[in-house]
């Protein structure tokens, strides 16, 4: 059974607008425990543990509570501390859930943490991938929508990438990039061209294969399971300090190039397994 829960709403552009969106927001919280309570809930389960709903119904459900991996920010910060505490406070600010909101990690001491590399008690099946072909597939993150990085930093990054590499380049859109502006600029670059459809990660793998999965930051390397060949790359992107987070992560089962000549070698290596 599936309950449309709705959603808190933005602040918007319109200061004029905030005061009505901040009440719908208090609103909203209210209108979700109420819709939960008579369910009779007995077990709590919860994938995000940073975002303000999830906060809600931890801090209002006095059962158990289970926190289920959500990705690769369940073991590292991606961003700085500064960023999650800015964005909380823009939050707050629209009426949204306010507890918490200016730290990324939840309380976990009265949860059940359960995830696939650290705890080991989290079974989350992989595709079936596709057989390979001489193709490598960069998967795409919504780097410049969240404000990570400049556009023309991505585009530096991918170039390097396809030069790096002795085989041709396919970029998977994530879901929140804009199609026509990843067209763009991927269309901009020799060797490289945008991925067939579908684009969901699971339903793309199974109908189109490749010899290796790259991304800079993408949590499917974590879901497709092929770890031998798969890489981070996000120093490729000036990201130092995601780099220096994945790279410290003692149970990371994808290896993370240095730079473009350790992101050239892997390539390298993974082109002269397709050609035996």
């Amino acid at each position: 059974m599936g309950i449309a829960r709705g959603r808190a709403i933005r602040p918007g552009r319109d200061p004029l607008q905030w005061p009505a969106r901040f009440a719908a927001n208090r609103r909203y919280y209210a209108h979700v425990r109420a819709m939960l309570a008579p369910l009779g809930i007995e077990r709590l389960i919860i994938f995000v543990e940073g975002e303000p709903l999830e906060r809600m119904l931890a801090g209002w459900f006095s059962g158990p509570i289970e926190l289920w991996e959500d990705g690769l920010s369940h073991y590292v910060d991606l961003t700085s501390p500064l960023w999650y505490a800015a964005r909380g406070a823009v939050q707050v600010a629209a009426g949204i859930h306010p507890a918490g909101a200016l730290t990324r990690r939840a309380d976990s001491r009265r949860m059940i943490v359960r995830d696939r590399f650290e705890t080991g008690d989290l079974v989350l099946p992989p595709p079936s991938i596709a057989a390979p072909r001489d193709w490598l597939l960069f998967i795409g993150s919504p780097l410049v929508e969240d404000g990570i990085v400049p556009r023309s930093a991505l585009s530096a990054g991918l170039q390097a990438l396809y030069a790096a590499s002795l085989l041709p380049v396919a970029y998977l859109p994530h879901p929140r990039e804009d199609a026509k502006t990843a067209r763009d600029m991927v269309g901009a670059i020799t060797g490289a061209e945008i991925a067939l459809m579908p684009y969901g990660i699971a339903s793309h793998v199974e109908a189109n294969g490749y010899c290796g999965f790259v991304s800079a930051t993408s949590t499917a390397l974590l879901d497709l399971g092929a770890f031998g060949r798969s890489l981070f790359v996000p120093c490729l992107f000036g990201l130092d300090r995601i780099h220096q987070a994945l790279a410290d992560w003692r149970c990371n089962p994808v290896a993370v190039a240095s730079g473009r000549d350790e992101a050239a070698q892997v390539l390298a290596r993974w082109s002269d397994t397709t050609t035996r």
